[in-house]
């Protein structure tokens, strides 16, 4: 993930507040040529929330709310 992150340009997590867990997986996809695994946009919505002072929680602890936004789309 940090390498991940290093190629959308985010080298300090700082960088981080504010973004959206969506369009960093997206960023992410069109950098990279290719769809990657949904469970990213998890690590993506755990950290940014995290860096907007959140509680530290488990990447899949955000699974369903990932599934409960995309479903609403």
């Amino acid at each position: 993930m940090a390498n991940d992150l290093r190629l959308l340009g985010i080298s300090e997590p700082n960088q981080l507040k504010g973004k959206s867990a969506y369009d960093l997986y997206d960023q992410l996809c069109e950098t990279t040529g290719h769809k990657h695994d949904p469970c990213v946009i998890d690590v993506f919505l755990s950290i940014t929330d995290f860096m907007n002072g959140g509680n530290p929680r488990n990447w899949w602890e955000y699974t369903s709310q990932r599934k409960s936004c995309l479903n609403a789309q």
